[in-house]
This record gives structure tokens, C-alpha cells and sequence, in this order.
């Protein structure tokens, strides 16, 4: 297969594709980066064992720009600059080694042991692991997460059905926590700006370790005249991952 043809129609004549090293990097940067009610944790971790055999691999014969394939594959957007970095990746590697990158990747596949942890990539911690990292997200084609429109969605479809009170429940709380974990950077400063101008949030009174506004369920209950045990309610049914928990200062 031509080096420059990552994708190719099978020529036994049927509507398949046959798909090169650098074509399979590609898909599964979508594997991992893409909508995640489309892949399982399983398919991500083989995705994960592809690229980063591939990237240590180039990296080996002088490939010195595996950091910003990483960055552009995390955009979930297949670019011409990422096609050509990932061509010039894979034109490094011998071809006996290519062929037997992908003979490994499929034999692993076929005895996965489901109990097995997942794999994370190892290169570059931190920014691409997304069956440990709380705080991953997958930018679909218009460079948000899936599940922000998932979230909105689902709120609405409530609405519709038992009136606009009815997502005010504590069991709907998730979908709350859901939408604004996977917001763009940008409608989260518009809502945290509407909060404030809608003298929604309980006067500022203590900081974290990291400097960030913290509030107790207490403050938040008096402020919404409910009691603590409701707002305590929501914050179970949100499930949320990242609440505060380390020591408190007063704002001098």
C-alpha cells in the first residue's frame, strides 16, 4: 500500500477500506478523543497501545514532534497539518515494523482480559487519559464535548415533559453538573457572570488552597432560603467529582 494513501478501497471489490498505519492512527485518535458513547473503554485503550507504539516507534528514528500530534489529535479535528505529521511519523518507521505494530495491536486486542486496568498514555500524563483523568474532555466536530449537548438535551426533554419547575428535583442534578463539566471555557464565564448579576451566589467569605471562592451548604441554603439538607440532597444526586474538600482561609 502506497505510503501517501492512507485509505484505500479494498480491491476485492467490496465497499471496505483497506487502511494503513498512519490511517489507523488517525482513527484512533477519533477512538480516543471522539464521542465517548461511541467507543468503549476497551476500544480507547487499544487505540491508546496504536499511537503510542507508533509515536515511540518514530521517535526512535528522530521524530521530534509526537507532543503536537498529540495536541492536534485532542482537538478531535483531522487537519491537514495533523495527516502530515502522522505521514511523516509513520514514513520513519521501517515497514517490517509496521506491520508488526499492527499485527500486536490486534493480537492484544484478541486477549484482552477484561479485568485487566486500562492503559493511559504513558508519554504525556495528565492531558490524555480519559478513563482516569475526572476532568477529560472530548471536543466533538464543533469543539465541544458531546456531553454538554447531551446534558442540555436531556433538560429539556424534561421540561417539555413535567413542566420547568420539574428540573429543580434533586434527582435531576446531574445533568446540571453534567452541563457545565463539559462547557465551553466561554459559557462558563457567561453563567459564573450571569450568577453574580443575579445575586446568586452566597457572600464570599473563605478561599481554598488554590485561591478559588468556596462556599459551605450552609451559606448556599440561607442564601436560597432552603435547607441544608436539600441543598445537600442536590449535591448527592449531582455525583460530582471535584467538589473542594481540602482546608479553608478566611479573605482577609
Amino acid at each position: 500500500m502506497a505510503k501517501n494513501r492512507m485509505f484505500m478501497p479494498n480491491p476485492d471489490g467490496s465497499d471496505s477500506y483497506l487502511v494503513n498505519l498512519a490511517g489507523a492512527v488517525l482513527l484512533s485518535a477519533d477512538a480516543i478523543f471522539g464521542d465517548p458513547n461511541e467507543t468503549t473503554p476497551q476500544g480507547r485503550t487499544n487505540a491508546m497501545r496504536l499511537v503510542e507504539r507508533t509515536l515511540h516507534e518514530a521517535e526512535k528514528k528522530g521524530f521530534l514532534q509526537s507532543s503536537t500530534v498529540w495536541a492536534l489529535m485532542h482537538r478531535n479535528d483531522v487537519n491537514p497539518r495533523l495527516k502530515n505529521l502522522v505521514q511523516e511519523a509513520v514514513g520513519m518507521i521501517p515497514n517490517d515494523v509496521q506491520g508488526q505494530i499492527m499485527q500486536d495491536v490486534l493480537n492484544t486486542a484478541r486477549t484482552d482480559n477484561p479485568s485487566a486496568p486500562l492503559v493511559t498514555a504513558t508519554k504525556h500524563p495528565g492531558r490524555h487519559e480519559p478513563e482516569t483523568n475526572p476532568h477529560f474532555t472530548r471536543p466533538g466536530p464543533d469543539g465541544i464535548d458531546p456531553r454538554f449537548w447531551e446534558a442540555g438535551r436531556a433538560l429539556r426533554a424534561i421540561v417539555e415533559k413535567e413542566g420547568k419547575n420539574a428540573i429543580r428535583k434533586p434527582e435531576h442534578a446531574h445533568l446540571f453538573a453534567q452541563l457545565h463539566k463539559f462547557a465551553p471555557e466561554s459559557f462558563k464565564q457567561e453563567m459564573a457572570a450571569k450568577a453574580r448579576e443575579m445575586d446568586l451566589l452566597p457572600k464570599a467569605t473563605h478561599v481554598g488552597e488554590d485561591g478559588q471562592v468556596v462556599f459551605t451548604s450552609q451559606q448556599i441554603a440561607e442564601k436560597h432560603g432552603i435547607s441544608v439538607e436539600e441543598v445537600e440532597r442536590f449535591i448527592a444526586h449531582a455525583d460530582l467529582d471535584d467538589l473542594y474538600s481540602g482546608p479553608v482561609f478566611p479573605i482577609q
